[in-house]
């Protein structure tokens, strides 16, 4: 687990060295927003991806997601359980440890190397410290805010996936 979650942070620093580049360095844009761009698309692709997997790999075991509202189209299509079923052992063994292995790799690894609060703390910091408040706000605001609703957004588009795929199944 630890040499997953290892070479997905690996990737995803690379992934966020190169898209805070393209941000900033090429196209020209205020190293705040290409590091609150970097970020908002990580906590839309933490939603769409934990979706994803939770739907996927834990579909017959008991989920976060079981309770919310977003997995109700897949509660009512028989897609995911109501409550955890009863189920052999060794199968909610090697499903909980597929899911771990993915969630540790995408979204600790690559994702949470990819987006970076503490880089975002310390630039809102720069940004306080050198009196352009208006940027501050943008940042702080935006980033909160935009990426709260990229996550659900993300969670959208997941339940959306797996809905197609219940479909398609059908």
């Amino acid at each position: 687990m630890i040499l997953a979650v290892g070479f997905g942070g690996a990737i995803g620093v690379i992934i966020r060295h190169l898209l805070a580049s393209l941000f900033h360095g090429l196209m020209g844009l205020p190293e705040y927003v290409a590091i609150m761009i970097v970020n908002i698309t990580g906590c839309f692709l933490i939603g769409f991806v934990f979706f994803v997997l939770e739907g996927v790999l834990k579909k017959d075991l008991d989920s976060p997601l079981t309770a919310s509202d977003l997995s109700k189209p897949l509660t009512q299509r028989g897609w995911w359980p109501e409550s955890n079923p009863t189920q052999p052992v060794v199968r909610d063994f090697r499903a909980d440890l597929r899911a771990e292995l993915f969630a540790g790799f995408i979204i600790t690894g690559i994702l949470g190397g990819m987006t970076t609060f503490s880089l975002f703390s310390l630039i809102s910091l720069n940004l306080e410290q050198s009196g352009n408040h208006l940027a501050l706000l943008i940042n702080v605001l935006g980033s909160v805010t935009l990426g709260y609703a990229a996550t659900y957004c993300g969670l959208l588009c997941g339940r959306r996936l797996i809905l197609l795929r219940a479909n398609s199944s059908s």
